[in-house]
């Protein structure tokens, strides 16, 4: 125990006066950042409760903390509180405009209370602003897909793949359906048959038995 007491002590040492040259240095505020450490600690011991109210505290004393905002959103998320955590991001998202990560948490959110046209206004919106950002195109097309919006969901799907650095078979079965539903099964066999090849059956196992039909012919030509 006295070993122990020692290394902390030791590291206390060293950390604490090098964390108060960057927070000199770059002019961050201590007492933000204290309350944002004690509530992360209390969120790792699943204290929500106190971490809740360390960090409603903290917004009460610095409105525009951002990173205030966006572990409150979190928080709420946790406990299910899903139009509370709408508010948190969003009030994220006006102190950090580039905040997308935010932008998507929200799109989810209004997906899981039902507002999918409003999350999809939201998640083109994102694309739009950062076209790169995989999930969000994969949580659109699948939104459009419901909506048999197949045109515009291959669009985005077709989009995502010139920004996704490695091939994804999601995006392509999900391109396959898309295809599929609009009659072009010619296409849509290329686009199974590219997700087959990367991840087998997996995909298939899950959706519609006539995506993999489609494709089993194929598929007897390629193990031959």
């Amino acid at each position: 125990m006295g070993t122990f007491i020692r290394v902390i002590t030791y590291l206390l040492a060293i950390v604490l006066p090098l964390a108060i040259i960057l927070i000199e240095k770059y002019g961050l505020n201590f007492s933000e950042l204290l309350y944002i450490f004690l509530a992360r600690l209390c969120s790792i011991f699943n204290n929500n409760k106190k971490a809740k109210q360390l960090l409603m505290n903290l917004i009460n004393k610095y409105p525009e903390s951002y990173n205030g905002h966006r572990l409150l959103a979190q928080n709420y998320e946790k406990e299910g509180g899903m139009r509370k955590a709408i508010d948190e991001y969003v009030k994220a998202i006006d102190i950090n405009k580039k905040d997308y990560d935010s932008y998507y948490k929200i799109s989810e959110l209004l997906v899981n209370l039902g507002k999918k046209d409003e999350a999809i206004q939201m998640l083109t919106n994102l694309i739009h602003n950062k076209p790169d950002y995989y999930n969000a195109s994969k949580l659109l097309g699948g939104l459009l897909c419901e909506q048999e919006n197949f045109k515009e969901a291959i669009n985005v799907y077709m989009n995502a793949l010139k920004y996704n650095d490695k091939e994804s078979f999601e995006i392509y079965y999900n391109l396959g359906i898309a295809l599929f539903e609009l009659d072009e099964k010619d296409k849509a066999q290329d686009f199974f048959m590219r997700a087959y090849m990367l991840d087998g059956e997996t995909l298939f196992l899950d959706g519609e038995d006539k995506y993999f039909e489609s494709i089993k012919s194929l598929e007897k030509t390629v193990q031959v």
